[in-house]
């Protein structure tokens, strides 16, 4: 996406997200795989309906992966990616190279990859000299440590400890999402976003409500753009206001 809000990031993205699960679009609060509410039996289409209704990248998440600890979804994240001619970043489950390529392989345009980016440098590394800028790093916040294995566990990281570190070891962006507020429409984490957006370029995830929460965080300098779902999902706002939210329409 090109273009900026006004006295914003460049190319801020507003990705709506696909979130897979038994090949259906579903969505979750706070990660709990108990509290799970199915939107869309089609994810294909859904896909296709965001490209329409001018979604310029995607956000894909492959939560039986996240659950199992590698992707499972790929067959479906494949058709997704052949369906529409815009980027899919896509995660969930990613903890080793060959899981990174793979999805790379199904026609990822970015990986996302969380517990092992975290917790295994060398991992990180390997994985920076394999795709470079395709790679980003979920930073998954908790109380301000970060949350790992589909956000079930703590691993004792400082949020901000680990940006500075992935800055070191290459990494391009990162996806940071305060869990407390993902699926809960509680709006955006815009002080902790914007402490690490300060440090390495930021997507921003969890708790958007609508087009203000947008414009905020477009306006924060070094947050790239911002991951939508239940908001989108539940028909509190549409896609098109918050394209409007970030000066691109």
């Amino acid at each position: 996406m090109t273009g900026a809000a006004p006295g914003g990031t460049p190319g801020f993205t507003v990705y709506p997200a696909i979130d897979l699960r038994g090949g259906r679009c579903v969505r979750l609060k706070q990660g709990d795989f108990g509290r799970e509410k199915v939107y869309d039996a089609d994810p294909v289409g859904r896909a296709r309906e965001w490209e329409r209704r001018g979604a310029r990248a995607i956000h894909v998440v492959d939560l039986d992966g996240a659950g199992e600890g590698r992707p499972i979804q790929l067959d479906l994240v494949s058709r997704m990616a052949a369906s529409v001619s815009v980027p899919l970043q896509v995660g969930g489950g990613v903890r080793t190279l060959e899981d990174l390529l793979a999805v790379r392989g199904a026609g990822a345009a970015r990986v996302v990859a969380g517990t092992a980016a975290v917790l295994d440098r060398a991992f990180r590394l390997r994985a920076v000299e394999a795709l470079g800028e395709a790679l980003v790093v979920a930073v998954d916040a908790r109380g301000g440590i970060v949350a790992t294995h589909g956000w079930r566990e703590a691993s004792g990281l400082n949020v901000m400890e680990l940006a500075q570190e992935l800055v070191k070891d290459g990494i391009a962006s990162v996806l940071y999402t305060d869990v407390a507020r993902d699926g809960m429409d509680a709006g955006a984490a815009l002080e902790s976003t914007a402490a690490v957006a300060g440090i390495v370029p930021t997507i921003a995830s969890g708790g958007v409500r609508g087009p203000h929460d947008i414009a905020a965080l477009s306006s924060v300098p070094g947050v790239l753009g911002a991951v939508v779902g239940t908001t989108l999902y539940e028909g509190r706002t549409t896609l098109e206001e918050l394209l409007e939210a970030t000066g691109l329409r």
